[in-house]
C-alpha cells in the first residue's frame, strides 16, 4: 500500500505546482495587459486603435437580431434614446439591429 500513497502524494504535488504556476502566469499576463492599456490611454491615441484581445476584423458580424420593444404611446415622437446614441458613438462599427414589430 505504501507505493500507492507515494504515487498519490506525487500526483497531488504535481497538480498543486501546476496550479500555482498557472496562477503566476495568469497574474503576469493580466499585469502585462494592464501596463499596455495604461500606456495606450496615456498616449492620447483614438480609442479605435486600442489593443484588443480578439481582433474585431477576424470576427464576422452575424445577421441582425430582432429586438422586441414595447410600443410607445401614439402621441410620443419616436426619437432614438440617449443610451442608443451613446452606444452608436462608442461602437461605430457595430451592425444596426432592426426593431421587430410587437407580437399580437
Amino acid at each position: 500500500m505504501a507505493p500507492g500513497y507515494v504515487i498519490a502524494i506525487a500526483l497531488e504535488t504535481a497538480g498543486l505546482i501546476t496550479l500555482a504556476l498557472g496562477l503566476i502566469l495568469a497574474r503576469a499576463e493580466r499585469r502585462a495587459k494592464s501596463v499596455e492599456l495604461k500606456g495606450f490611454l496615456r498616449s492620447g491615441q483614438p480609442v479605435q486603435l486600442a489593443p484588443r484581445t480578439a481582433a474585431m476584423s477576424r470576427t464576422r458580424p452575424g445577421p441582425g437580431h430582432d429586438v422586441v420593444l414595447a410600443s410607445p404611446a401614439a402621441d410620443e415622437p419616436q426619437l432614438p434614446s440617449e443610451a442608443r446614441e451613446a452606444l452608436r458613438r462608442a461602437y461605430p462599427r457595430l451592425p444596426e439591429t432592426r426593431i421587430a414589430a410587437p407580437a399580437a
